[in-house]
């Protein structure tokens, strides 16, 4: 057995002793928040503590974060801080931070930002509704431009992704069109086509042959006679 399975063997399984014990003393006693806080969160310690004596393991991380993530989310829960969608927004943010932790690590790995950017979008929006930021056509709105960033994100990065404004442009364009209110957009929406069809026509009246001109007819060449020299007598 390699010494990285060792360790592993030696967390997970003293992880499982330590939940046994605390569900027993659970049962047999009313254990209060802040016991919960001071217990996970030296669970989490030691799980760091093994982490430290190889750090080539970076497997030992996850279990010590997932720990720090839940006793921090009780003790705000506890002091009142974290009330209503706010918890939800933690448990997002929380959730996401360990992809966007890993892609900083290694930048290559760019497909982890994709569910960190989806769920920190998501925690994001369900806080600003509880703050009431959010409500009726901002939420669709909100939605439409956080699918459109992405696209627009991928072709600044590269302008020869200029497909990615498609989608893009389309989804802003809708959530756009939830931000005015809804008597105003059946307005907008046929006068933005007419300024598009318009400008397709001035581009393209632009850039199109310019009209026929009449020229007068080129001379015709001289005669043979003419290109001959004069004899000199």
């Amino acid at each position: 057995m390699t010494s990285q399975t060792r360790k592993q063997a030696l967390v997970w399984g003293g992880l499982l002793i330590f939940f046994g014990v605390i569900t027993l003393l659970e049962t047999f006693t009313d254990l209060t928040a802040w016991t919960w806080v001071a217990l996970l969160a030296a669970a989490g310690l030691g799980v760091f503590a093994v982490y430290l004596t190889d750090r080539s393991d970076w497997g030992l991380l996850i279990p010590a974060y997932v720990l720090w993530a839940i006793a921090g989310l009780i003790a705000l829960v506890t002091l009142g801080i974290l009330l209503g969608e706010f918890i939800a927004t933690y448990v997002l943010v929380a959730i996401a931070l360990p992809f966007l932790v890993a892609f900083l690590r290694d930048r290559t790995n760019w497909g982890l930002l994709v569910p960190a950017y989806v769920l920190l979008a998501v925690g994001v929006m369900v806080g600003l509704i509880g703050v009431g930021l959010l409500d009726d056509l901002l939420i669709p709105a909100y939605v439409m431009f956080a699918i459109a960033i992405p696209f627009f994100v991928a072709y600044a990065r590269d302008p020869q992704q200029w497909w990615a404004l498609i989608p893009g442009g389309i989804m802003a364009f809708i959530g756009l069109s939830f931000l005015i209110a809804e008597a105003a957009a059946q307005y907008v929406v046929p006068v933005v086509l007419i300024i598009a069809g318009a400008w397709i026509l001035v581009r393209m009246l632009i850039r199109g042959e310019p009209a026929d001109v009449v020229r007068p007819p080129a001379p015709e060449p001289a005669g043979p006679e003419a290109d001959e020299p004069p004899e000199l007598t």
